[in-house]
């Protein structure tokens, strides 16, 4: 994978990064904090708000879990109400595993992040995560345009908080991004190189005096093989140099290929 490549692009035409908000509401443990920092910084995000978080929260908990992302703790804004975390915002989407009686559509994780690859660049967005024992609050579902819950199995259904920040971060970040096959590939070898470069492996096989069965079985396999690997052109040339080792010294007066 290029150090540059597909999970690394931005969509033009995808909300920024600065206008997703993740919004932690009445979180009670310091150290779900720091996680929660470390966790969208990683990809790639750095809005952190915080809705009446506890007194004191920047504590040596939090900014050990925050290992790395303390700038993300710095730059934390701090609310009293979610109306006042989330204002400005045209999506306001909520996690819980707790079902109600009236809410927003229901959509998971992945799902979430289908609909967002269709929100225009300009809209602002705010992810809603409740207190570590209860969740949000009816209240706070109700201003929710989706809700978005986590597949888990009946018998253990929860997820830390931190956990779900992660999750919803990084199903996120794949929405913002550029899809694979949209992405500058190497120029891939075309089929005349490949031709030549099997040429050059069955005449360095002959001057090795392989024996013929062998010889046409073994450049038979190099084509399946090199065909599954969809090589570049720059990676025939690793085989070029192969071959001329397999062939040995060219004997003197004898023309390059």
């Amino acid at each position: 994978m290029f150090a540059d490549g597909p999970f690394w692009i931005d969509r033009k035409d995808a909300p920024s990064r600065e206008e997703i908000r993740f919004v932690l509401i009445g979180t009670t443990e310091p150290g779900n904090i720091g996680a929660s920092a470390r966790a969208i910084k990683a990809m790639g995000f750095g809005r952190l708000v915080l809705v009446s978080p506890p007194e004191g929260w920047r504590t040596p908990h939090a900014e050990a879990m925050a290992h790395g992302a303390e700038e993300i703790l710095d730059g934390a804004e701090t609310h009293g109400t979610v109306e006042e975390a989330t204002a400005g915002c045209a999506w306001v989407v909520g996690t819980t595993r707790r079902t109600r009686r009236h809410h927003a559509e229901i959509v998971t994780p992945r799902e979430w992040s289908g609909r967002l690859a269709s929100i225009p660049g300009d809209e602002r967005v705010a992810i809603l995560f409740g207190p570590e024992k209860t969740g949000l609050s009816n209240e706070d579902v109700l201003r929710c345009r989706l809700i978005i819950t986590v597949p888990t199995p009946m018998e253990h259904p929860s997820l830390n908080l931190a956990q779900a920040v992660m999750l919803l971060a990084y199903e996120t970040a794949l929405a913002l991004r550029e899809p694979a096959e949209s992405v500058a590939r190497p120029k891939p070898a075309t089929a005349e190189e490949l031709e030549r470069l099997y040429e050059t492996m069955d005449h360095a096989l002959r001057v090795n005096e392989f024996e013929e069965k062998r010889r046409v079985a073994l450049v038979r396999h190099l084509r399946l093989i090199l065909h599954r690997a969809q090589l570049s052109a720059e990676e025939t040339q690793t085989f070029f140099t192969l071959a001329s080792r397999i062939r040995g010294p060219r004997p003197r007066g004898e023309r390059r290929e």
